[in-house]
């Protein structure tokens, strides 16, 4: 994540979250046992709104590091590793592809084994949009917004996949091989909840992919709809919009 993109999501959450009325909170960095994995899990900030960060295909926390910083000046700011990933480690299933709904199912239980309360406010990058997408979905009533930092959509097509290769047996391969069931669960979740949802989207995702911008573009704008109140901001560009976004301009 560049610079822009990390002072765009703290001012977007920053502006979200004005309004939330505070709560108190406490600060933790501990290590717990849900069903047989170790979870990660740091917890600091202010008293504020909890935002919950999900990072991307095979990324730990620390890819949060220049974003969570500022956010936990006005909020109480939470992040954590997923299975085999930072300090989540070892990772006990190595041959069983991860899929959203058991990110989710296991992101659910650490919160209450933190014993950190809903509401939440979640925040996902690439992949972990999708996971994030899947717990919005799975317990409505428990987060109050969404943030999607170039989030996976359900609807790509197969060959939007990472370019590097990922070793068999690491978190990144089993969590690659469980995007198409993931993207199944995703779209077969129900509805997504009617709640603030910003949806941030990068206009270049280098040479690979540059025939790809319009569909990825596309996608981005397809996310927005997901609520009814929503922003959508691309590099160059800042919106509120309502209903359905606009024609691809590609």
């Amino acid at each position: 994540m560049n610079r822009r993109r990390i002072a765009i999501v703290t001012f977007l959450l920053g502006a979200s979250l004005i309004l939330l009325a505070p709560k108190v909170t406490i600060s933790r960095d501990a290590v717990l046992l849900i069903d047989g994995q170790n979870f990660h899990i740091e917890a600091f900030g202010a008293s504020g709104p909890t935002v919950v960060f999900e990072a991307g295909l095979g990324n730990d926390c620390a890819t949060w590091k220049f974003v969570a910083g500022p956010i936990a000046k006005f909020a109480h700011v939470v992040l954590y590793d997923r299975a085999g990933l930072g300090q989540s480690l070892p990772m006990m299933k190595k041959n069983a592809a991860v899929t959203a709904d058991e990110v989710a199912t296991s992101l659910h239980a650490m919160l209450a084994a933190a014993d950190i309360r809903a509401p939440y406010i979640l925040v996902g990058h690439s992949l972990g949009g999708l996971y994030i997408q899947m717990f919005a979905k799975k317990y409505p009533k428990e987060v109050s917004g969404v943030v999607l930092l170039d989030s996976s959509s359900p609807d790509a097509p197969s060959e939007l996949k990472t370019r590097a290769r990922l070793e068999p047996g690491t978190a990144a391969f089993v969590e690659e091989e469980g995007i198409a069931e993931s993207n199944r669960q995703v779209m077969n979740g129900g509805s997504f909840p009617d709640i603030p949802l910003t949806v941030i989207a990068a206009t270049d995702h280098g040479p690979f992919f540059k025939e790809w911008e319009p569909t990825l573009m596309r996608l981005q704008r397809q996310l927005a709809t997901l609520s009814s109140g929503h922003f959508h901001c691309g590099a160059g560009q800042w919106s509120r919009r309502s209903g359905r976004p606009p024609r691809d301009s590609h």
